[in-house]
């Protein structure tokens, strides 16, 4: 778009998202968002992706977000942004940057009694809902509509969270200095004396540890693209390294030095060893809640820790702050000679073994369990696939087994949201299309969001969907009340409702190890087509991480 002396507000937003790597517009339509969305959509910087309803919009923004580093979904005021409130507090817990754009009612409407609202004449109630999620929260105004989306976009990119912007319908038509898009909004800053002195610090409390350093990947890793940095940090040691699980498969596992996935005491020997035998951890983008640090057993050190978060870093406990994650990376890999090396080899013979746990491999029998269905998985899954694993018994299955190289994983561990990755393998698929997505979906929380389905075939999308169908809510069974009928939902004729939502989609059902990889193998052959599997487990199987969380959760 070339750079001209006036453009509308909406132009202008289409801009600065173009020049983010946003490609693509979720959303519903509503009629305080139908110029806004005509204003987005005249330069033809974006795509609209509409979908049935705003949380799905919500969700699949997310992932766009999580795989392409920005994303937007439009809704219209009201009924629509609240729709989607649920899908912009999961980007805030997660920390993934959603601009979230509310087409609005006129500047003027103050005071009437209009549909979509509370009927109170105050236009000021769902903005202030939104700004206990979003990291900015921006009503639009004329003559400050540039400056007020700059600012949304810049604390979005800098915090790696969620912003707001409500357009009223009349300011979304007036004019702004398009001069301004030749600026940038916002580039990482460095603080070059606190870089120097987080620098010094670290290398006095490597020199000063006796043992190995160990690094613990978390999930803002991917956030702030930052794996190649934290790869030559591993590389420079060598160092053996860590993933949570909120952020597996951030570096390839059949690295030499992966430890394993670690959820403290109930993750695998090798990773717990790995973190707990270390005189000093570097941790990198951990958020270590309830669910990710294995119900607050993971160990906490802070006088032997360096941890490197998205703009800050701390050395044994002291802050250092305008120190960017990549630059810090960097720093700690110049210090490679302060670091206790391993063998050429990697991690010795004894820190690799067991990067499963005994009880998450069965025998090789003819039955669908939880754990014959995620070994065919694993022996099946192709290199460089976007794996996107349902909260629930799909979830803690995924965090078990071995990625091929160059696998993303998108889940929601922090904010758990059911039904969150069906639509969020749509927001996949468009963010990187040379990834095939697979989803591994509970058939309860499948039965919350499956119209993205749809929106998925209209759009050439061909991801691999297997739907875990145990008859409902087996997480929550695991947890208490097992034969309670709350946890049931109600039985679909699932491969009748894809061909009705995808008339193309390859439809399979399975009871049986075999037949599951024989629809794997049909999958494989068939790259440019949807290939749906439904996969009936007992209601009762669960993956043995998740038999061991639910065990701490009742200790």
């Amino acid at each position: 778009m070339g750079v001209t002396r006036e453009v509308t507000v909406a132009a202008y937003l289409a801009e600065r998202l173009r020049q983010h790597g946003v490609a693509h517009l979720f959303g519903v339509p509503g009629d305080f968002n139908l110029g806004l969305i005509d204003g987005l959509l005249a330069g033809g910087q974006q795509r609209w992706i509409g979908s049935p309803n705003e949380l799905n919009a919500g969700y699949a923004a997310d992932a766009y977000a999580r795989r392409r580093g920005l994303a937007a979904v439009v809704t219209t005021y009201g009924v629509g942004e609240l729709s989607c409130l649920n899908a912009i507090a999961g980007s805030y817990a997660e920390q993934v940057p959603v601009v979230q754009i509310t087409g609005a009612p006129a500047t003027d409407a103050g005071g009437q009694l209009l549909h979509h609202t509370l009927a109170d004449g105050d236009l000021g109630h769902f903005a202030r809902a939104y700004r206990e999620v979003t990291a900015a929260t921006e009503v639009l105004a004329h003559g400050s509509a540039a400056s007020q989306i700059d600012h949304a976009l810049a604390t979005a990119l800098a915090t790696s969270r969620p912003v707001y912007l409500s357009i009223p319908v009349d300011v979304a038509d007036s004019l702004v200095d398009g001069h301004r898009l030749a600026t940038t909004v916002w580039s990482e800053p460095i603080d070059a004396a606190s870089m120097a002195a987080f620098a010094n610090a670290a290398r006095e409390l490597l020199r000063a540890k006796d043992g190995q350093v160990t690094v613990v990947a978390g999930h803002e890793v991917e956030r702030r693209k930052a794996a190649r940095e934290l790869r030559a940090l591993v590389e420079a040691g060598p160092l053996p390294f860590v993933t949570l699980v909120s952020s597996k498969g951030c570096l390839d596992e059949d690295h030499p030095c992966f430890a394993g996935v670690y959820c403290g005491d109930l993750g695998v020997k090798s990773a717990r060893q790995a973190v707990d035998q270390a005189a000093v951890l570097i941790t990198v983008g951990t958020l270590m809640t309830d669910v990710v640090a294995g119900m607050f057993t993971a160990r906490e050190d802070r006088t032997h820790t360096i941890d490197v978060r998205g703009t800050t870093a701390y050395v044994a406990g002291e802050r250092f702050e305008g120190v960017p994650m990549r630059a810090a990376l960097a720093a700690l890999t110049g210090l490679a000679g302060d670091y206790a090396t391993l063998p050429a080899a990697g991690l010795p013979a004894s820190a690799i073994l067991g990067r499963r746990a005994e009880d998450e491999h069965g025998p090789v029998t003819d039955a669908l369990t939880q754990i014959s269905l995620w070994e065919s998985l694993e022996e099946w899954l192709p290199p460089s696939s976007t794996v996107l694993a349902e909260i629930g018994t799909s979830f803690w299955g995924a965090v078990s087994v071995t990625f091929p190289a160059d696998t993303a994983l998108v889940a929601q561990p922090v904010w758990s949201s059911i039904g969150y990755t069906l639509p969020a393998t749509l927001g996949a698929g468009l963010a990187e299309p040379q990834r095939r997505p697979v989803l591994v979906i509970g058939d309860g929380a499948a039965q919350m969001t499956v119209q993205e389905l749809g929106t998925m075939a209209a759009n050439g999308l061909a991801p691999v969907v297997l739907v875990v169908n145990n008859a409902g809510y087996t997480i929550e069974r695991v947890l208490r009340s097992p034969e309670a009928s709350y946890h049931d939902v109600t039985a679909w004729n699932w491969s009748g409702l894809v061909r009705s939502l995808a008339p193309q989609a390859h439809t399979f059902r399975v009871t049986s190890r075999r037949e599951l990889r024989a629809a794997l193998t049909a999958a494989s052959a068939a790259p440019d087509r949807m290939v749906f599997i439904e996969a009936v487990l007992p209601a009762n199987d669960t993956p043995p991480m998740l038999q061991r969380l639910a065990a701490a959760t009742q200790a």
